[in-house]
């Protein structure tokens, strides 16, 4: 049995993949990466957009993840499978997803069930979606002794507001913010600053702090709002 690899692919950019990822992307008898169906029935995947950007002549093949929360425990098991068959077979295995490899993504599940069968792991982090997002602003995410709070798939706007004003100090970051409507509602009465980001480091990339360019705006899945303290404005 060969090594299993997780790599960080970043928020988009292809540039953005490290050095020591694309090196390891090279190295892999194959490349698995995370893909979904759309409503529509056709496979979408953002990690494959960005490896077809890449040098590398690796073969890729998709793993099919439902973006759902039934079944969770028996969808990874049959993926975690599917990849064991390829390390059986003594190949260099790589599995893949957008940002950073263990920050809300697929491979740490996998992780988990790779380290319970003694399977030699290494794992290269890739920049996550909110670092990538908070450097389009211009102003610091965090400094001197403020800190960083951070929700993805928030239960409610309740939540949001429970954890501002817990603590008006700090930066919160929300991301897979898709899962809730009325974002424009809110913000308006939140009346605190905030950064918007969606598809940072693509070509579609949108930012604004201007509340009023998300009045009929669909959020998608691959956005993330930043919630800056007055202070950090201000400073």
């Amino acid at each position: 049995m060969r090594k299993l690899t997780g790599i960080g692919l970043g928020p988009g950019d292809p540039e953005m993949v490290t050095l020591k990822a694309l090196k390891a992307l090279r190295q892999a008898d194959v490349i698995y990466y995370p893909a979904t169906y759309s409503k529509t029935g056709t496979v979408q995947s953002f990690s494959l957009e960005i490896l077809q950007q890449l040098d590398i002549t690796t073969e890729c093949r998709r793993l099919i993840i439902p973006m759902t929360d039934r079944n969770q425990d028996e969808i990874y098991r049959k993926v975690y499978q599917t990849i064991m068959e390829s390390l059986n077979e003594g190949k260099e295995v790589a599995v893949v997803n957008e940002g950073d490899v263990l920050f809300y993504s697929t491979f740490g599940y996998l992780l988990k069930m790779a380290k319970a069968d003694d399977v030699e792991c290494c794992v290269i982090s890739g920049i996550p979606a909110f670092i990538a997002a908070g450097s389009l602003g211009d102003i610091p995410l965090v400094e001197r002794n403020s800190g960083l709070n951070l929700i993805a798939r928030p239960k409610s706007f309740e939540q949001i507001s429970e954890r501002l004003q817990g603590s008006p100090d700090d930066t919160l970051v929300v991301m897979k913010m898709k899962v809730l409507n009325g974002w424009y509602n809110f913000l308006i009465e939140c009346s605190r600053p905030f950064l918007y980001v969606e598809k940072a480091g693509t070509t579609d990339e949108f930012v604004t702090s201007n509340v009023e360019d998300l009045k009929d705006r669909e959020i998608p899945y691959f956005s993330v709002i930043m919630f800056y303290s007055g202070t950090m404005v201000e400073g």
